[in-house]
């Protein structure tokens, strides 16, 4: 969707009208001279599309799988746990002539039994905020299974892409022996190439939420999708391995889920990668976005959603007919990103329909607002305006309110306590995206600094509006 450039700063009588023609779209990729049946047996390095590692429509899916399924799988995937270490090790005693037993080698350098698989594992789930990204999450006792399937319900990914995560980073899924640090770093969250990984977020729950989240962070924040490393629609040069000197490939990122896979591993298997899936290649290969792309084939058929085991371009939907227009005019004082289509410097305790004032629609389309998919009756920041024609969506706009740092709709001490921390630097309160904006009240310097808290607090001391 394209929207007219504009200023953050205030600006009047400026447009968007959207034109859309009813039509499908669809193809199906050839291989020679006819479609060829890809299956997790018949797929080879040459079926790895580097630009389209898996569709959105697969990897935001949360209703994939229900935590009772997930468990299924689970189960399924690791029949021979051996929590007790019965089974032989690789440590080899002199003095018993044999091999030791897994819990004889692991009692022996003080660790304690049993291990415990990822089917069997619970733990507790902490309280998570309702943010920008996910709904929140409610303290509970769960199961490895109930918490990849909470997690996906509230950031909205597909609990097998979590499933696939977890084993692409730590082979937990089917690890019948793994050790505790394996849950620590479970899916490699905060874990770079050349650092320990971060304590902060360690634990199964944290790793399997950080990374949900994330890839919801890469998908809404203006700080990835305006001016991060990698863009979708771009060609986008990216490294084979960590060393620099193994060079780098062009890749025309075709959609958003493929570029959070890039920002989480960025790495594109090379050609020796891709001659042997399952393998190791050479001495520049890296294999995280090959291993995603192989064992989400493997375990839950094509990742691009095509049915019978053929890899399809999914259809278009059919759009509206006739002209769509939704026009901001007249003297406004709101501003409209282009790129993050973020309505900027509205003012708190607006309704729906006063924000319209300012917005000129055609009759086709009619507007709702909603945050974490419940309709709101006033503005927050983290709200989302979306606009319908026939019973499509044909544009959304996510709401900042000035000065509503908490997405709460007022204005309030709280926010400003957030401003200051995100002015501190205070870890995990570096507010991005809209609520970044949201803090912006004084819009010249396009950045929060400390006038805006300034702003803010004169505000609160009823000293002078916000605007």
């Amino acid at each position: 969707m394209q929207f007219s450039k504009i200023s953050r700063q205030w600006r009047a009588a400026f447009a968007v009208v959207l034109f859309v023609v009813a039509g499908v779209a669809g193809a199906v990729l050839i291989a020679g001279e006819k479609s060829r049946a890809l299956t997790a047996d018949t797929i080879t390095g040459a079926d790895f599309k580097a630009g389209n590692i898996i569709a959105d429509e697969v990897f935001f899916d949360n209703t994939a799988m229900t935590a009772a399924e997930i468990q299924v799988f689970l189960d399924a995937k690791n029949p021979d746990c051996d929590a007790m270490g019965l089974k032989k090790s690789g440590t080899w005693s002199a003095e018993k002539g044999r091999y030791l037993t897994r819990a004889e080698a692991t009692l022996a350098k003080g660790h304690t039994l049993p291990m415990t698989c990822l089917k069997d594992f619970e733990g507790e789930a902490p309280e998570r905020p309702v943010d920008a990204y996910c709904k929140g999450y409610t303290a509970a006792t769960q199961t490895a299974a109930e918490m990849i399937k909470g997690v996906a319900d509230s950031c909205g990914v597909n609990p097998q892409v979590l499933i696939v995560l977890l084993q692409k980073e730590q082979g937990l899924v089917t690890d019948e022996w793994p050790w505790p640090g394996q849950y620590r770093k479970a899916t490699g969250f905060a874990c770079p190439d050349d650092a320990p990984c971060d304590d902060a977020f360690g634990g199964f729950f944290m790793q399997v939420w950080m990374a949900a989240r994330q890839f919801r962070v890469y998908q809404k924040s203006p700080t990835f999708q305006k001016n991060g490393w990698y863009k979708v629609g771009a060609v986008n040069n990216i490294q084979y391995n960590p060393t620099k000197s193994c060079g780098t490939q062009a890749v025309l990122i075709e959609n958003q889920a493929t570029m959070g896979l890039y920002y989480y591993t960025p790495y594109v298997p090379n050609a020796a990668a891709l001659a042997n899936l399952s393998g190791t290649g050479d001495a520049c290969s890296a294999y995280g976005n090959r291993n995603f792309w192989r064992l989400f084939w493997q375990w839950f058929g094509d990742p691009h959603g095509g049915s019978g085991g053929v890899s399809e371009v999914p259809s278009e939907p059919s759009a509206p007919t006739g002209e769509v227009k939704i026009e901001l005019s007249g003297v406004s004082l709101f501003a409209l990103d282009e790129v993050a289509a973020q309505l900027s410097q509205v003012g708190a305790g607006l309704t729906l329909a006063e924000v319209l004032e300012d917005v000129e629609l055609s009759g086709n389309v009619s507007a709702k607002m909603t945050k974490e998919g419940v309709e709101l009756e006033k503005v927050a920041t983290g709200a989302v305006i979306g606009f319908y024609a026939g019973g499509q969506e044909v544009a959304s706009w996510t709401v900042s309110v000035m000065g509503d740092t908490t997405g709460d709709g007022a204005v309030e001490i709280d926010d400003l306590v957030a401003i200051r921390k995100h002015l501190a630097g205070v870890k995990g309160a570096v507010l991005v995206g809209e609520y970044l904006t949201a803090a912006d009240v004084i819009p010249e310097d396009n950045e929060p600094d400390i006038a805006d808290l300034v702003r803010v607090r004169q505000f609160l001391a009823g000293i002078r509006g916000l605007r």
